[in-house]
């Protein structure tokens, strides 16, 4: 069974990462500028910020201590050069696509940001940053940050 649930959860990820890059929107759940975390699973006292591929999907986790959160999109670059980016430098997890019952995979932001990169790469698609001078140059310093980690 838990092969299973690790399958599902990869190809729950692929499609996460296919749909933000066609739709160049990654949504989250919003209340009074706070966004949707949840505490880590797998990692005691880290917290997942929740993102989703669509509004239905985030609609959807809407509800006990969310109820008053409404989904809000920001575009696919937005999410990678201030999200990604900071919830790397605050150590926070990102959690792609989670189910109603708020179970799904806990991710380093970073991983995420290369996996986007590699499907616009492979999408023949280039996105437009405010901070870096290309996307080029963004993928660099996401790479060089990673490998930093594993010296």
């Amino acid at each position: 069974m838990q092969e299973n649930t690790n399958e599902h959860m990869e190809a729950n990820y692929r499609k996460f990462i296919q749909r933000i890059v066609d739709t160049d929107k990654v949504w989250g759940l919003t209340h009074d500028d706070t966004w949707a975390t949840s505490s880590s699973a797998e990692f005691e006292e880290a917290e997942v910020i929740l993102f989703w591929s669509d509004a239905e999907g985030a609609k959807t986790c809407a509800e006990d201590d969310w109820k008053e959160y409404k989904p809000e999109s920001i575009s696919l670059a937005e999410f990678l050069e201030n999200w990604c980016v900071g919830m790397y430098g605050d150590q926070l997890l990102l959690g792609p696509d989670w189910d109603a019952s708020l179970s799904g995979r806990e991710m380093e932001p970073l991983v995420v940001a290369l996996d986007v990169i590699n499907e616009l790469k492979k999408k023949g698609k280039t996105l437009e940053f405010n901070q870096y001078d290309s996307q080029d140059e963004f993928e660099e310093q996401v790479i060089e940050a990673l490998e930093g980690e594993d010296e």
